[in-house]
């Protein structure tokens, strides 16, 4: 019985990234896909769809797969991304690098994050609480940027030297911003 549970999601998987495809958009975008389609003849359109997914992924990530691929969108990114020019080697060598980094908390997240640039989908290690309070209190309190005394809830820990150019979740790298610094400040 679970195998067929199993199956069944990946089917609706497949409809919703399809029904995106075709444009049908909402919680009911699979519902408006089925009713679009419930009088043709043969899935081979979503077959094949299916199959330009797959070929998609192995041209640009390769025939590799782990376990970080698993659980991937990769119909949507497709969607999203089939037409960029991407170049397979750099790709793939930029997925074992952030597969060894130990910063990367979210290994799934790295294929999203390769192709739409957004550090979000990596969930990066954050400075602990214990790390956050001492650089708060060696800072007087105060925002490193704008110098203005804050409440601690009010602070941020922020990575002096960002993540994305190098920069490593340890104590020395940490600084304390308030929250208006910290967005504008924005991996600068």
């Amino acid at each position: 019985m679970a195998g067929d549970y199993i199956r069944q999601k990946y089917l609706e998987a497949v409809f919703s990234w399809n029904a995106e495809q075709e444009g049908f958009t909402g919680s009911d975008a699979i519902v408006q896909f089925m009713q679009a389609h419930r009088d043709d003849s043969d899935a081979n359109d979503l077959w094949n769809y299916y199959e330009d997914v797959f070929a998609w992924v192995q041209k640009i990530f390769g025939t590799g797969f782990d376990k970080s691929m698993k659980g991937v969108p990769w119909g949507f990114l497709y969607n999203a991304h089939k037409d960029d020019n991407l170049d397979p080697a750099l790709l793939q060598a930029e997925v074992e690098r952030l597969l060894a980094d130990s910063e990367v908390q979210k290994k799934t997240g790295i294929y999203p994050y390769l192709l739409a640039g957004e550090e979000k989908y990596l969930n990066i290690r954050q400075f602990d609480s214990d790390v956050a309070l001492s650089v708060y209190h060696a800072q007087g309190g105060k925002c490193a940027l704008c110098g203005q005394a804050k409440d601690f809830k009010e602070m941020h820990a922020d990575h002096i030297q960002p993540w994305s150019k190098g920069g490593k979740t340890v104590p020395e790298n940490c600084q304390m911003l308030c929250v208006q610094c910290n967005l504008k400040k924005s991996n600068k």
